[in-house]
């Protein structure tokens, strides 16, 4: 069975680790220093852009708008910044904005569909030479100071501008509704593993799949095998793949990729102890097991049957992406 331990880590932290080494190759030299979160070398602020405030509302149609101010004022009026906004590292989208000649920027955003998250939103700014004008490019390349061409897209992460989509009531709504999804996906994955290992102790024990003979019921084996275990199994892969396009997992894509991940284990444990019942009777493994049409059964172990401990694991991550069983 698969079980619902709790990662402690999380993934936030992961990625605070894994910037504050990129800070530190950053300003190891001077010529990189504008990088990272803003500091300089000696800590001082080096900050490129600066948010002065992030609003987050709706419109009549019930889609998420942001209304961004700011300034960035040692970049030239007309610079093309992009704004990237992730979701627990992950890129949701990217807006851009054009500094008018003060350098001073109010931008309103409509946001592509996204459900309401506790976990919050946040900014990273990048300054691609290549999308500049002719004279915008000029104009940095006198400042190298603060846009050493070595460092260039210049890059700054906005960890002290982090922000929720979503009210409290719509978060908590949001929340439990994507829970329950992988919560129960996963359950009846679980599920399915054991149906199928249920059914080949009844076999081997003489209660089910046996001719009046005593000999294997291919016939009957089939028949559970085929509608009970692999056909499900099929749905659940094509359910999960969908979700990459539905709007409400946007923000939960690795999320899915584990739980497809899962499925596959799944997949590819059911259809090996099918085979391995075939081998136990003297016969041949049916190629429904061996070369599955529509299941997907190619793990990322390579042809290692994946164990409970593999299966426990992908569970774990999934609960710390949603939340699940841990206070926040």
């Amino acid at each position: 069975m698969i079980h619902s331990p709790i990662m402690g880590r999380s993934l936030k932290s992961a990625v605070c680790l894994l910037t504050l080494s990129v800070l530190m190759l950053f300003t190891a030299n001077n010529e990189l220093c504008a990088q990272g979160e803003g500091r300089g070398p000696n800590g001082e602020d080096m900050r490129l852009l600066e948010f002065i405030r992030i609003d987050v509302s709706k419109d009549d149609k019930g889609r998420y708008e942001l209304d961004i101010q700011g300034k960035a004022l040692k970049m030239p009026g007309g610079t093309k910044v992009d704004l990237l906004l992730t979701w627990r590292s992950q890129l949701i989208e990217t807006l851009t904005i054009t500094l008018p000649v003060n350098r001073k920027f109010r931008e309103t955003f409509k946001l592509k569909a996204l459900e309401p998250s506790s976990h919050k939103y946040m900014f990273r700014s990048v300054v691609d030479p290549k999308k500049q004008t002719s004279k915008v490019r000029k104009e940095l390349e006198k400042n190298d100071e603060w846009f050493p061409p070595a460092a260039a897209p210049w890059t700054e992460f906005h960890f002290d501008n982090e922000f929720v989509i979503g009210t409290a009531e719509e978060i908590a709504a949001a929340k439990k509704l994507i829970q329950d999804y992988f919560v129960t996906t996963y359950s009846e994955l679980a599920k399915l593993d054991g149906v199928l290992r249920k059914g080949i102790a009844d076999c081997t024990e003489g209660l089910e799949y046996r001719l009046s003979s005593g000999d294997f019921d291919e016939k009957e084996w089939r028949k559970f095998m085929d509608k009970k275990v692999i056909s499900v199994l099929v749905d659940y892969q094509e359910k999960i793949i969908k979700g990459f396009n539905d709007p409400k997992f946007v923000a939960y894509r690795l999320a899915l990729s584990h739980l497809r991940d899962l499925s596959v284990a799944v997949a590819k444990r059911t259809t090996h102890e099918s085979a391995k019942l075939y081998r136990a009777e003297g016969l041949s493994p049916s190629s429904s097991d061996l070369k599955p049409e529509k299941l997907d059964v190619k793990v990322k172990s390579g042809n290692r049957v994946p164990r409970n401990s593999d299966l426990n694991n992908l569970v774990e991550k999934i609960n710390q992406i949603i939340g699940y069983g841990i206070e926040e």
